[in-house]
């Protein structure tokens, strides 16, 4: 049975959840992106702080000057960039002290940390609820349902993402590494979305929302359950998430434990009330 309390389960998780962030940042028309020595920085160009990511740090055998001209240059990519953004940090990142040296740059770290989550065992079988339809997408007509329900459920700015995921159409309906889902109440339009997606030989739930006014109707656990389903059909005994605080008794129903947490810091001057944007 998989330990949770391994360094090696959490490191996995940490891996994969850093590839992936790097991934769905990537892939926008407008993206642009650089590594460092010890950080990966990526950019949509959109609005939205999760959508453009300093993800993790990784300064290994670096000495305090080259750390704090890579965070300068963190701070100067982004600032040509005009775009609001965070930085990840896990409780693996190094030097330890990494956020205090982000915090005596400027930046601002902004509790609560993240939830990262896993779940040991995928059932194999599923009760849903005859009410619910879920289908896997396969239409250019279901990317354009889901960039909608992603940016009402997220509250996303006007006009931000509304192209999300038709932007990367082939990632989402060849399903890789990437696999979608939509939800509706009987024949209704669709109202939930829900993804999972490979990443370091794993695969991590991703993309979770409902619209507002089709919330309380089990339409995210139905996608869940599938989701969990067809992972399991694909051999793979384990899955990782990032949960929000909305999510996190979700998905602590389908056996999901959490195994760390991660702290993100606002940049100098950002507004410190802005909501983070978990996919969870």
């Amino acid at each position: 049975m998989l330990d949770l309390r391994s360094t090696e389960t959490a490191l996995l998780a940490d891996r994969h959840t850093f590839a992936v962030q790097a991934w769905l940042s990537s892939r926008a028309s407008s993206a642009v992106s650089f590594d460092g020595h010890g950080i990966k920085v990526r950019s949509t160009g959109l609005g939205v702080p999760l959508l453009n990511l300093a993800l993790g740090a990784n300064f290994i055998n670096i000495n305090d000057a080259d750390i704090r001209s890579e965070i300068e240059a963190v701070k100067t990519f982004f600032a040509a960039r005009r775009v609001p953004w965070y930085w990840w940090i896990s409780p693996f990142s190094s030097p330890a002290d990494i956020g205090a040296r982000l915090e005596a740059s400027g930046a601002t770290y902004d509790p609560p940390d993240l939830p990262a989550m896993i779940a040991p065992r995928l059932p194999r079988r599923t009760e849903v609820n005859p009410d619910l339809r879920v289908w896997q997408a396969d239409t250019r007509a279901d990317l354009k349902a889901a960039s909608y329900i992603r940016r009402i459920a997220f509250k996303f700015p006007s006009g931000i993402g509304a192209n999300y995921f038709e932007d990367m159409a082939e990632d989402w309906l060849l399903s890789h590494p990437a696999h979608l889902y939509l939800a509706s109440v009987n024949d209704g339009p669709p109202a939930a979305i829900g993804a999972w997606i490979v990443a370091e030989g794993v695969p991590g739930i991703y993309v979770m929302a409902t619209l507002p006014e089709w919330r309380q109707r089990g339409l995210g656990k139905a996608i869940l359950q599938r989701l969990l389903a067809d992972a399991a059909a694909d051999g793979y005994q384990m899955i990782v998430l990032t949960a929000s605080n909305m999510g996190e008794p979700l998905y602590r129903q389908f056996g999901f434990e959490r195994v760390f947490g991660y702290s993100f810091y606002l940049p100098e001057h950002a507004d410190e009330d802005a909501e983070i944007y978990i996919d969870n």
